[in-house]
Formats: C-alpha cells, structure tokens, sequence
C-alpha cells in the first residue's frame, strides 16, 4: 500500500516517518485490501494534529486528532481508523452472511437449479365425487379444487392412516376464533 505523508508547518523527520509506516503497517492484519494512504502531520503553537485517509475496498476512512506530542496524536489517529476499519470489515461480514442461507439451501437440495423442474397439474371445476376419483386416478397426495356445488376452495387429502380429508377454505371473518 503506498502512503503519502505530509507535513504542514513542519518536516517529516525519518524517525517520524517510519514510526507512521510501521503503525500503519498494522492495518493489514485485518484481512482487508488498503489501496492506498495519505497522512498530513502538522504543528499549531503547542498543537500537534495528525489527518489520515485511508482506501479500504473502494470506500474511503479517515481521522483526524490534536494532541500536544506527534507520537501521540499519530497513535489516536491510527487507533481512530483502526475501529473504522473494523467497522468496515463488519458490514461486509454481515452483508455476505445474509446472502448465504440461499446458497446453503441449494446445496443441501443437491439438485442443479438448471435441472429442476416444477410440473403444473390443472384440474377442472369439480364436485367431490369427482375430485376424489382425481385423487385415486392420478396417484398424488392431495388436491386443491373449486367446488362446482359451492363455489369454495377445497383441498381433499388421503391421510397416512388412509382415510381421506376433506377440507374447506372458509372467509376469515367466519372463521371462530
């Protein structure tokens, strides 16, 4: 990562410099692509402040802190980016857990999307008699029908013990609570 240090209304001694280089070094161990850093170090009357803008995957973080000793204030600031950073890397943590769930579902289903396919069985208005021998004919486990005689929704089940269901879609207002 290449960083740009600048000092305002001072020189960057050698010792200063590589003092920033090596705490900014220790960014990296947070597992995140840093494209690059400019600091600007600058003295005020008994200030001494330290800014930082660092790219972090596209996004930019920075920090600025005054404090009477350089050291100090180059500590805090990269102390400051430090927690924008983990912050950072949080979001994109959260943000890919929340898109694996799908992923995990399509494993566990061992099935090729490309390959599944969804059969679509139309069944005609019928009366129960009729949805029945449905049920018998076609060999499936259930059927969603219209009634001809009532005109309601109803869905006729065999249960496992072999007996057969019947069961009634009613309004909700009807429905006793």
């Amino acid at each position: 990562m290449p960083i740009a240090i600048t000092g305002r209304h001072m020189t960057v001694t050698p010792a200063l410099r590589l003092y920033l280089e090596q705490r900014v070094q220790r960014l990296k161990r947070y597992g995140v692509k840093l494209d690059n850093g400019q600091f600007v170090l600058s003295v005020e009357k008994y200030r001494h402040a330290a800014e930082g803008i660092v790219a972090v995957n596209g996004r930019r973080i920075q920090g600025k802190v005054a404090t009477p000793e350089m050291y100090e204030s180059i500590d805090r600031l990269l102390e400051k980016l430090e927690r924008q950073l983990l912050k950072t890397k949080g979001k994109l943590i959260e943000r890919t857990q929340r898109v694996r769930p799908a992923t995990r579902l399509k494993a566990a289903a061992n099935v090729p999307s490309s390959r599944m396919t969804v059969k679509t069985v139309r069944a005609p208005v019928l009366r129960t008699e009729e949805a029945l021998n449905w049920l018998d004919t076609q060999g499936i486990p259930f059927l969603v029908f219209q009634n001809s005689t009532t005109g309601c929704l109803q869905v006729i089940r065999r249960a496992d013990d072999g007996e057969i269901e019947l069961i009634e879609a009613t309004p909700s207002s009807s429905v006793r609570r």
